[in-house]
């Protein structure tokens, strides 16, 4: 995946709902850029469809 850097200063909004939503925004952004733990490598695995849904993948 490739990242781009942007580097600049940042206005914080006025109105009080703007800042809560840029606010709410870097924390997302964060919490994505955290390494995942063991529990949630595990849940990541393929795994295979049951034989009754078959017809539906094909």
């Amino acid at each position: 995946m490739q990242r781009n850097k942007i580097s600049g200063t940042i206005n914080i909004p006025e109105q009080q709902r703007q800042q809560k939503l840029h606010r709410q925004l870097g924390e997302f952004a964060q919490w994505m850029q955290r390494p995942k733990d063991a529990d949630q490598v595990l849940k990541d695995k393929r795994k295979s469809v049951p034989i009754a849904m078959l017809p539906m993948v094909f």
